[in-house]
């Protein structure tokens, strides 16, 4: 069986890369709970070798890092009570010492360091180096390192570059005999940059340059610096046009003196339209906020100037294009008091024409991210109240709201909070810039930008077959996406929770490569993208690492995390579904033990918080409980499981609960599974609320643990959560508590949603578990429900492990707990004895001393 033993053995796979050629995995192995290993295994690394399939450790005390491709790695190197920096070759052990601050470059083995105002680039394999003097500022870009730095001489500033290999040869770029140039920046990916100079008869200038074309442009004259008293560290030039945005130099203000302040007394005042209440305040330690500056744009080529934004402008968004003639704004001004009920940041988007200056409210109440298109010739929002992406044309402000061109919903279907139900997302845009690719609940869909027809890139083959389909991405965010060749898309079967990878021709074809009962992630892949690093756990198998190719065919076990796993008792997980009392469909995750029979009787805990059924393929990590109980252990001690899924009808979060799991567990009684007369109930936080609901409407369980709960919807709707000193209501009004009003717009629901108001129907033993430096769920709820069960005389016991919080964080009150919830499951479950701490309390004097674990 598990116990504590077992749980210092277990170990996760820790900061696992593939190396960039994709030919080494480097990882090593944490300890969840267990300091003592940890203290060795932290310095402990493995690097597999992708070829042969052998593995090879290291001993160092930081993390290593690939580079040169992946042949090299650095990492710290312990030399008596110092550590320095070490460069190593995989294959040959050959190891370099480096300086501090040495820059590596990713693909060839070179190093770079800058003393005074000298730069050495060193081949680290050949040790050749490349020595340049009088070098100010420099940049090392593409992956030969070529070069472009500012020279500082005695009779000049230069700015230089040219490939590494050309000592000496390198080309003028520019050169000024008179003026010193400063904040010189370069952009390796569009090979330009800028620079400030000023001369000592008070010459001014800003200049942009392209390595491209070998173009110097002047951006703003001495007459508009001066003038305008431009700020130069804020000018950016506008994509590679000769125009320019720029703020003014703050004029600071002089500080008015505050006086002597009067300690005789602290007023703490509260006011009804201030943007954040004192208690928020105090915690995230509040600061008024300061305007930002004016802010211009200046037409080199066309010598004119505007100011754009007044002081205190909201953040300029501008798609990242040669000449760009759009910006957008988003603006909180209008939602900053408001935030005490809505848990969403709202703002107000605005489309900024960068040649007029026009300002122009688009859409207001927005939450989700803006997106430019390639070219920045449209703009992409999602309008909540349409629940639909909208594209807009800058130009015409014509809207394209992308529900009227494709026939599913574009938000999630099952999103059952008050605020806003968040869209399925977006895979991305081909590569030409032309066409959107947009996500329903299943498949991929494809949105011609110039007008053509929308359609259905999967064919509704997602839709078909009950499968999530979305197109793999590496970095998780907005891609150009080739369509012109095949595609690699994870799947996810909706019916039975497996995953996998399927092929996506051009034509739409989908062709699967791997797909199975487990859940598969690509975490990375080589820069040829032909090997990739993934992990396939299952409730069964845990968390490690494989390698395979793009095929699938040939996949690999890199780690073994936890082989003692099969030295325990770890049960079987089924998904089951059940008619609930709404009268649909209802899923859960079932737990069964190994020796499982079903003509025998087992003690059962239902134990649940939302929905489950997406996490049966997530392999689960044995261990003390924080809160809830441990599934595995449970298990193995021969304990039936039972997770109901709940989704919430908003107004109704009670009766919504009471149908999914109410019906769930009648549904097992009846099909034989679970024995009446051993089912224990368990609810943690927001579960446990609904714990603690279900006990006021059903004598069903034998027991019942509530922790941290909310008792009271009535009181704690206008309570404040201590961690964050944010008013509740925005949890009931706009987010997890799902009650969607105000209090007085239904009371009524408020108070049938408020357990403590119905304790005299609770008739089933509880365990109450509250910690009074919650910061989440305030401390008097629980202590409330105990208060009303002692003056019912119904038995009742609350935990307060004094100063832990929401969670225990301390192992000691972890092991306590742990002990103290079995024992009371154990008691109504299993028929074992009541603990002495049960049947006669711990007072005040024997905390410590006696903790009555035994009978």
């Amino acid at each position: 069986m598990l116990d504590e033993e077992a749980y210092r053995k277990w170990r996760r796979v820790d900061s696992y890369k593939l190396s960039p050629d994709g030919k080494w995995v480097m990882y090593r192995y944490m300890y969840f709970d267990n300091d003592a290993a940890n203290k060795v295994a932290r310095n402990i690394y493995y690097f597999y070798d992708v070829k042969t399939g052998r593995t090879s450790t290291l001993e160092c005390p930081d993390s290593p890092e690939f580079f040169a491709g992946g042949e090299w790695i650095v990492y710290g190197k312990k030399e008596g009570d110092d550590v320095i920096r070490v460069a190593r070759c995989l294959r040959n052990k050959k190891e370099v010492c480096l300086r501090e601050g040495v820059e590596l470059n990713s693909v060839i083995p070179l190093a770079a360091y800058q003393t005074n105002d000298t730069l050495v680039v060193k081949n680290i394999q050949t040790n050749d180096s490349l020595v340049l003097t009088g070098v100010g500022t420099y940049c090392l870009y593409d992956k030969d390192w070529k070069i472009v730095y500012l020279k500082r001489e005695a009779d000049s500033h230069t700015i230089y570059f040219g490939s590494r290999n050309k000592a000496g040869k390198y080309e003028c770029l520019y050169r000024d005999t008179t003026k010193r140039l400063e904040h010189f920046y370069f952009n390796e990916w569009g090979k330009d940059g800028g620079f400030y100079f000023a001369g000592d008869e008070g010459e001014k200038g800003y200049y942009t340059f392209s390595l491209k074309d070998k173009r110097v442009t002047e951006l703003l004259d001495a007459d508009r610096i001066e003038v305008m008293d431009v700020n130069m560290r804020s000018v950016r030039q506008l994509g590679k046009s000769k125009r320019s945005i720029f703020e003014k130099h703050k004029t600071p203000k002089a500080a008015k003196p505050k006086g002597e302040k009067d300690e005789s007394f602290t007023l703490e005042l509260w006011s009804w339209n201030d943007p954040v209440i004192p208690s928020q305040q105090a915690i995230s330690g509040y600061r008024p906020a300061v305007p930002t500056p004016e802010r211009f744009i200046s037409d080199a080529e066309g010598g004119g100037c505007i100011q754009l934004c007044e002081a205190g402008h909201p953040e300029l968004y501008m798609p990242d294009t040669d000449a760009p003639v759009y910006a957008y704004e988003k603006d909180e001004k209008p939602y900053l008091n408001k935030r005490d009920w809505l848990h969403d940041t709202r703002f107000d988007l605005y489309l900024v024409n960068l040649v007029t200056a026009e300002h122009q409210l688009v859409a207001e109440s927005l939450t989700r991210r803006i997106y430019w298109s390639p070219k920045g010739d449209y703009l992409l929002y999602y309008d909540n109240g349409k629940r639909s992406w909208v594209v807009l044309e800058p130009g015409t402000l014509n809207r394209r709201v992308l529900t009227d061109e494709i026939p599913y919903p574009l938000h999630d279907e099952l999103y059952d909070r008050p605020n806003p139900a968040p869209p399925y997302g977006i895979a991305g845009w081909s590569k030409d810039g032309r066409r959107l690719l947009v996500y329903d609940r299943f498949d991929i869909w494809v949105v011609d930008l110039t007008g053509e027809k929308t359609y259905c890139w999967t064919h509704e083959e997602g839709r078909k077959r009950n499968t999530i389909f979305r197109l793999f991405n590496i970095d998780w965010d907005i891609i150009q996406v080739d369509m012109e060749r095949e595609n690699r898309v994870m799947s996810t079967d909706w019916t039975t929770k497996n995953t996998g990878v399927w092929a996506l021709s051009p034509s739409g074809k989908l062709a699967p490569k791997i797909e199975g009962a487990f859940m598969l992630t690509i975490t990375q892949q080589s820069a040829d993208g032909n090997t990739l690093l993934c992990t396939k756990q299952n409730y069964y198998e845990d968390r490690d690492l494989w390698i395979t190719d793009p095929s699938f065919r040939k996949m690999r076990k890199v780690t073994d995390v936890n082989p003692q796993r099969g030295d325990y008792k770890w049960g079987t997980v089924q998904q089951v579904e059940w008619t609930n009392y709404d009268g649909k469909a209802n899923q859960g995750l079932l737990y069964l033990p190994d020796d499982y029979d079903k003509n025998k009787s087992y003690p059962t805990i239902v134990t649940f918080y939302e929905t489950h059924t997406p996490e049966m393929h997530l392999h689960p990590v044995p261990g003390l409980s924080h809160a809830m109980i441990d599934v595995p252990t449970y298990v193995s001690k021969g304990y039936i499981v039972f997770q109901p899924d709940v989704y919430f009808e908003i107004g109704n979060p009670g009766k919504s609960s009471y149908n999914a799991v109410v019906s769930g567990t009648k549904a097992l009684i009846d099909r034989g599974i679970i024995d009446p007369k051993r089912v224990g109930l368990q609810g943690h936080s927001w579960s446990g609320f609904q714990t603690a609901y279900l006990v006021t409407r059903t004598d069903m369980f034998t027991c019942v643990n509530i922790g941290a709960a909310l008792i009271n919807l009535t009181s704690v709707y206008t309570g404040i959560r201590e961690e964050s000193g944010v008013p509740c209501m925005l949890m009931y009004e706009d987010w997890q508590c799902r009650m969607g009003t105000t209090l007085w717009e239904n009371l009524e629901g408020y108070i049938e949603n408020s357990p403590l108001l119905f304790a005299d129907r609770i008739h089933t033993p509880a365990l109450i578990f509250h910690c009074d430096k919650d910061g989440a769920v305030s401390y008097y709820d629980g202590r409330n429900l105990f208060l009303a069960l002692r003056r019912l005389q119904r038995p009742a016991w609350m935990l307060n492990y004094v100063g832990e919080g929401h969670f225990l964080n301390a192992r000691p009150a972890q092991k306590d707990w742990t002990i103290r919830m079995e024992q009371f499951f154990n008691h109504y479950l299993k028929n074992e004895p009541m603990p002495r701490w049960m049947k006669e309390g711990i007072n005040i004097h024997e905390r410590g001393y006696d903790q009555k674990y035994d009978f």
